[in-house]
């Protein structure tokens, strides 16, 4: 399988760090440098951010629905239980941040990297994953329920029961990632799952077979089974 390249943002050398006194519908926040900023419980829409670099900064609870973000990073952030409905994210790496709880029902993800970061109880309903990775993510119980997942990749995640109910999954890619619990695993008809350990391995597969109904077990178990 060929390396799926993902574009990195593109921001400027210099970035400006004056923040507008207020954000409404449909400001726009263009190349800033923003640090230890706290904008918790913001609740506007269609706010675009671009060519922004964000770092420390909380957006924790925030409401943007339909949010453009494109060309940023984002460091060390706190957007736990934060709702991006219908947000539009390209060329955006997420680092190192806390996204528990949060919202992104029917987002759409372009060139997308989140890395090192916490999205337990995440959702993702109805999201596009055009091109998007996460690696070293702990996503447990998250919910991809009817997600397009062809252009995503997991690496090293725990995907503990987490909810796969309805996704489109050809294409997508997994590596090494934890399954326990994890559920709707057959819809994932058409992903590759990779694992370098095979108990790793073993784990998915028994998911697999208890998703679809089928039974393991030892010959020696069979009495009383089989009349």
């Amino acid at each position: 399988m060929p390396p799926r390249k993902i574009a990195v943002p593109r921001l400027r050398a210099q970035l400006d760090s004056a923040l507008p006194a207020e954000i409404e519908d449909e400001t726009r926040l263009l190349d800033l440098g923003l640090e230890d900023i706290d904008l918790s419980d913001l609740e506007v829409e269609h706010l675009e951010i671009s060519g922004c670099r964000l770092t420390k900064t909380k957006l924790a609870g925030s409401d943007l629905e339909k949010l453009i973000l494109v060309d940023s990073e984002l460091l060390h952030c706190d957007l736990a239980n934060a709702r991006w409905a219908d947000a539009a994210v390209t060329r955006v790496a997420i680092v190192s941040s806390r996204m528990t709880g949060f919202a992104g029902s029917g987002m759409s993800l372009q060139h997308t990297t989140v890395r090192d970061s916490l999205l337990d109880y995440a959702s993702f309903r109805f999201a596009k994953f055009q091109r998007a990775e996460f690696t070293d993510c702990r996503l447990q119980s998250a919910d991809f329920v009817s997600a397009d997942l062809t252009g995503a990749v997991f690496r090293q995640c725990d995907l503990s029961g987490a909810e796969f109910s309805q996704v489109k999954a050809a294409g997508a890619l997994f590596v090494d990632c934890t399954w326990d619990g994890t559920k709707g695993l057959s819809a994932l008809t058409g992903a590759t799952v990779a694992a370098s350990s095979p108990i790793d391995t073993l784990t998915f597969a028994t998911a697999v077979t208890q998703a679809a109904g089928i039974t393991l077990t030892h010959p020696d178990e069979l009495d009383g089974l089989v009349r």
